[in-house]
Order: structure tokens, then C-alpha cells, then sequence
């Protein structure tokens, strides 16, 4: 019997990965529905590449098992059920962010969550929010170790040295074809790039995070058509910084300027604010969120905005930061050494008292180095996890702030954080998912309405500069199934909206695509502020009525590999920017034209369309030259001089 152990190890390991994988593919999301469309493809095509990654972890452990005796097999057997357990660990925790956010493990997410436990009680309501499927997952992985464990320990390995070579050859020629042809599978069987970025085994992964760090030490070949594409100057050593002719006088300028020349700015990032969901054209959703509505018929507003990334720590890079996201990792956590200057270190340097109110644990995704720089001030209570609270916590903040300075103030909310858990006083929270979302939108837009009165009846109120976006979006049960199709960087993860309202803004609606970058450099054009910065955004503030014309580029998302990129009428999709398959087209009408009566559910992406060919194939590969560069610039820290401004 001890002549086949191994093949049974790999067997009893290969049973507890499919064992995890029909609890992943069989059983509903967090968001309701299929975790994928069609199961059947799914989970024959990723239990092929796990059974051979099992069947290379137990041939590895058998040829070592040729060299040692003694005391060693008794180590080996031991190390052999801790590495199996691992590999069970990592791929149970794999499947339950997949199932969550629809990414994978690395060692970017590692570096972004590695602190999430200190938020308790989001961790807790994420664990309570399926606590089901977490406890099977824990299950099958402690009933499976538990079980090679007893096998391994029942099993006596100690004549395995001494049998002959040539009596294990056809075993172990055997055992090594399963491995290959397993492991290699997504590249003979059906091979679908789409498909193989979200069934890779959990050590695929790493190994791609390193590989790609190596590749990006020196510029890509197509670094300059990059760089153009983002209206950057390939030319210069740091392509997207503009340094300001006169930034001291430009300061200073504005520094003298009396009180009321110098507007307050409230700065809204709303938990996933799904576009669809909260677009204030439609007038069921107006109904929902008042307040919000009132601001939107107050504004400059954009429907169509966009985050640069997901989770929230992307779409803060985004509106703090003015840049892009990276492809594959979380460039806040995963490059913390990047020189950056956020706006608002602009507005300090320009006189501004910053505060930032956060509602989630900023240690939750590691951000709290980043809120340190960044603000005057920084506040995360766990009294204050709820949007009404913060609202209240505002007022207090508000009503005592410096009077010789004007104000930036970011307000984070968190109701809308799945799984949208609210106070007690506001009564049980609905089974239906979808119904627990639109009643922490209502919730949220009840704590919008508490800032904005208090803002209206103080000395500011015809001089306050009001923004609003959402940090990322939220797909629905209808769009999970499609991620292997569009990818991560589709509308229902990045679709958010913006507007602005203050002094001077004309109201009116602008349905072509923005961007949360677009934020930053808004905000020092609406001030007239000179100064060097990298923003890669446009300042949408340019134009003071429907008449001025303004030229807007393209719009990029970034999401675990995918890439969206948007212009004013047509959508292109790169599901595995790395791949070599050209983009998905999809068009998007400039109305409301989606199933408006289910809010939620109603709308799942744009229409898919056909281009000519050449175009297609143009626009794909400037995609991932715009990747590559983008890459390039961050891993290389070129985003800023070394030099202080």
C-alpha cells in the first residue's frame, strides 16, 4: 500500500479542493445569484489545473520521499500534511474574495488587508453576512486536514527508500504526466484567457506578482505610446508632473485673499455608489434620496463617473491623489514609498485647515499612513460607524473649526458597505439584499441632508464648494455571472457619478464619461491655484455654462488585471489586460434606457457593438500600452522629483 501513497495523497487533497470549489461554484454569492454563468465550464476547467497542482505537490514529496529514511521520513510526512493544509488554507481564502470582491489572492491584497481584523466590527458584519459559507469553507478545509492527517500517520513510509527505482518509474512517470497535463491545462484545454485569470490556483498568482516585478525594471516597448495616450510627455524623466512657474507668488496670492474669497470645500465619498442605482435622472431614485437629488438639480453633474479602481483604497487614490490605479495591485498599500503630493496637501500649502471623517477603520485596508499625510486632522471612531453618527460628528467639527481659514473637509461614509447593516433603531434589515442597499442609500442620503442644513443656516453657506462621488461601485446578482466576460473594470465595479455645487457653477448635466482624477485638478482650477502637481485628470470646472466646448480624454479604470477605458460614446473592456485578446466593445446611450423599475437589478452592462477591425485592434493595443507605462512609472517611483516643490 505504501508503494501508492502518494497517488492517494494527492487524490485525498484533490478531493478537498473540489470539495471548496462546489461550495464556491454551486452555492450563491454574497450578492445573490451564480458566482458564474455557466458552472459546468467553470468547474471542470479549474478542478483540471488544481487536481494538478495537487498531483505536482504529492510527486514532489514522493521523489523526496527516494532520499530519506529514518527520522526524515517521520519530518516529511509531517511537512507534507502542513504544506497540503496550507494549500487548502490559501485556496479556501481565495475563494471567499472571490466570492466577496471577485479578486484574487496576492500578495497586493495581503499588504492591503494584512490590519483588517482591527476593524471589528466590519469584520464581524462581513463574517455574519454569510457566515454560512465562511464556516463551510473552514470546514471542509479542517475535516480534509484532519483526514490527510490520520491517512499520513496510519501509513508506514519507512521501506520507500530502499524499494528499486525502476519498480516506482511507471508510478511515478504516471504521476508526473497528471501534473503537467493539470497544470497546464488552461492552455490545451479551451483555452480562454478571460477564464484563466480567475481559475489560476492561489500559487499561480504569486508567482505572477513576482514575475511582473522583475519584467517592469525597465521601460516597456511601448513606454512612449503609453505615456501619450495619458497625456503625459514621454520625454521628461517624471512624464506627468507640471511644475508651476511661480507656485510660492501663486500661494501667496491666495493666502491674502480675504475669507470670503476663499470658499470651504465639503468633499462627499459615498460607499458604493452604484451609478444606476443613485442616478438622479431618474426620478424613482430621486424619491429615494432627496437630498442627494436636491444637490444634483444644484450642480454641475456627471452621471457618468467613473472610479479609477476598486476597493475603496483605489477609488481614494483616485480622488485624493489624482492618478490611476495600477493593473494588478493596490498601488496606496503595495508602493507606500510613492511620491505623490495629494490635493490636499495643496490646499494646506494654500492655507486650508483639512480634516478627513472617516467611517470604516482606516487600518481596515492600511490607509491610515496615507490620512496622517494628508490631513491637519484625522477621525475614526467606532461610535461614529454609521452615516447619521458621522453627520452629527461633522456638525461638532464644523461649528469649531479655525475662523481665520478656510475649510477642505472629506466626509467617508459607510453605511452602504455591504452587507449594509444599519443601527437598531432603524429597524431589521430587509432578507432581500437588493432592499437592504436601497435602505442604507436612503440612510445615507438622511445624514447628507443633516450636513448640508447646517451648512445653509452658518456665515458659509453661499461660499461652500460642495463634491460628491462614490469611493467604487457594487456589482448586482444580474452582473456577477458576467465578470468572466467583461471583466472586473465593467460599469458594476467602477460606475459611480460626481457633481459640483458652489459659487459660480452653473447647473446642468453633462452625460459624457469623468473620472475621479478629474477631482484634484477641478479643485485647483476652480481656486486658480498654480501649482506643480501630477494630476493626470482634467479640470471639468473650466467651462462656466453649456456653451464653452471642452475636450475630454478617455477614461481609464484599472481592476486585478482588467482594464476598462471609456470616451464619450463607446466602452472598450480588456477582461486580463495581459492576455493578447482584443477588447470588448460596448455602447452606452446618454439616457436612462435600463430597466429603471428594479433599481438594483435592472441593469447589468452597456450594449455590445462592432467595430471596424483595425480600430479594434489599434485601441486594444494602446490599452496595454497604457498599462505597461503606467506600470512602469509607478514601480519606478516617476511620478514626482525627488526635489520638494
Amino acid at each position: 500500500m505504501y508503494r501508492y501513497y502518494w497517488l492517494f495523497f494527492a487524490l485525498l487533497l484533490t478531493l478537498g479542493r473540489f470539495s471548496l470549489l462546489c461550495s464556491l461554484y454551486f452555492l450563491q454569492t454574497p450578492f445573490g445569484g451564480p458566482f458564474v454563468d455557466r458552472i459546468d465550464k467553470f468547474i471542470m476547467h479549474t478542478l483540471y489545473v488544481e487536481a494538478g497542482v495537487c498531483m505536482s505537490i504529492a510527486f514532489l514529496f514522493y521523489v523526496i520521499s527516494r532520499f530519506v529514511h529514518g527520522k526524515g521520513i517521520k519530518i516529511l510526512k509531517v511537512v507534507s500534511v502542513v504544506f497540503a493544509a496550507i494549500y487548502l488554507i490559501l485556496s479556501g481564502t481565495d475563494d471567499e474574495i472571490m466570492r466577496w470582491m471577485s479578486q484574487k489572492l496576492s500578495f497586493s491584497f495581503i499588504n492591503t488587508y494584512i490590519l483588517a481584523f482591527t476593524d471589528t466590527e466590519l469584520a464581524s458584519n462581513i463574517f455574519w453576512g454569510d457566515a454560512f459559507h465562511f464556516t463551510l469553507t473552514v470546514g471542509i478545509v479542517v475535516a480534509f486536514t484532519v483526514g490527510l492527517a490520520i491517512f499520513t500517520y496510519k501509513m508506514d513510509l519507512s521501506q520507500c527508500w530502499k524499494r528499486p527505482f525502476k519498480k516506482n518509474f511507471i508510478l511515478l512517470g504516471t504521476m508526473f504526466i497528471l501534473a503537467v497535463a493539470g497544470c497546464t491545462s488552461f492552455w490545451w484545454y479551451n483555452p480562454v484567457s478571460r477564464r484563466q485569470v480567475r481559475i489560476k490556483p492561489v500559487f499561480y498568482s504569486f508567482t505572477d506578482n513576482l514575475l511582473e516585478i522583475i519584467k517592469t525594471r525597465t521601460p516597456p516597448a511601448d513606454y512612449r505610446e503609453g505615456i501619450l495616450a495619458l497625456r503625459g510627455n514621454p520625454d521628461q524623466e517624471y512624464p506627468f508632473w507640471k511644475e508651476a512657474k511661480d507656485e510660492a507668488a501663486s500661494l501667496k496670492t491666495f493666502q491674502e485673499k480675504n475669507i470670503d474669497e476663499k470658499p470651504d470645500i465639503i468633499l462627499f465619498t459615498i460607499e458604493s455608489l452604484r451609478g444606476w442605482t443613485n442616478d438622479m435622472r431618474v426620478e424613482e431614485n430621486c424619491k429615494r434620496a432627496p437630498n442627494f437629488c436636491k444637490l444634483v438639480k444644484n450642480s454641475l453633474y456627471f452621471p457618468y463617473a467613473y472610479s479609477v479602481g476598486s476597493p475603496s483604497i483605489e477609488g481614494l487614490l483616485g480622488i485624493m491623489e489624482g492618478v490611476l490605479s495600477l493593473p494588478h495591485h493596490v498601488l496606496l498599500n503595495s508602493y507606500p514609498n510613492t511620491r505623490m503630493r495629494s490635493i490636499s496637501e495643496v490646499l494646506r500649502d494654500a492655507g486650508y485647515h483639512t480634516e478627513v471623517l472617516i467611517g470604516s477603520d482606516p487600518y481596515f485596508d492600511n490607509g491610515m499612513v496615507w490620512f496622517q499625510q494628508w490631513f491637519d486632522y484625522v477621525e475614526y471612531k467606532p461610535e461614529n460607524h454609521s452615516d447619521v453618527a458621522m453627520a452629527h460628528r461633522f456638525i461638532e467639527h464644523y461649528n469649531t473649526r479655525p475662523k481665520d481659514k478656510p475649510l477642505f473637509y472629506h466626509w467617508m461614509s459607510c453605511s452602504m458597505h455591504i452587507p449594509f447593516d444599519l443601527p437598531e433603531d432603524t429597524g431589521p434589515k430587509p432578507d432581500d439584499i437588493d432592499e437592504a442597499y436601497l435602505r442604507a442609500v436612503a440612510y445615507m442620503d438622511s445624514s447628507l441632508g443633516i450636513i448640508m442644513d447646517e451648512v445653509a443656516k452658518g456665515p458659509r453657506a453661499n461660499n461652500t464648494l460642495f463634491i460628491l462621488t462614490g469611493d467604487h461601485s457594487l456589482p448586482n446578482s444580474e452582473q456577477m455571472p458576467t465578470v468572466e466576460r467583461v471583466g472586473q473594470a465593467s460599469d458594476a465595479f467602477t460606475w459611480v457619478s460626481l457633481l459640483f455645487a458652489g459659487p459660480g457653477i452653473e447647473p446642468r448635466i453633462d452625460t459624457r464619461p469623468v473620472s475621479q482624477g478629474d477631482i484634484a485638478p477641478s479643485i485647483i482650477g476652480y481656486l486658480d491655484l498654480d501649482v506643480s502637481n501630477h494630476f493626470m485628470g482634467t479640470n471639468l470646472l473650466q467651462c462656466k455654462d453649456s456653451t464653452c466646448t471642452m475636450d475630454l480624454p478617455p477614461v481609464y479604470s484599472f481592476r486585478s488585471g482588467d482594464m476598462g477605458l471609456r470616451n464619450d460614446s463607446l466602452t472598450f473592456l480588456l477582461p486580463n489586460v495581459e492576455g493578447k485578446d482584443p477588447a470588448i466593445v460596448l455602447t452606452k446611450d446618454h439616457e436612462p434606457t435600463w430597466n429603471t423599475t428594479r433599481p438594483v437589478e435592472g441593469y447589468v452592462h452597456e450594449k455590445q457593438t462592432e467595430i471596424n477591425r483595425d480600430d479594434l485592434l489599434k485601441t486594444t493595443a494602446t490599452m496595454r500600452a497604457v498599462s505597461n507605462a503606467w506600470k512602469y512609472i509607478v514601480y519606478r517611483n516617476k511620478l514626482k522629483p525627488i526635489q520638494e516643490h
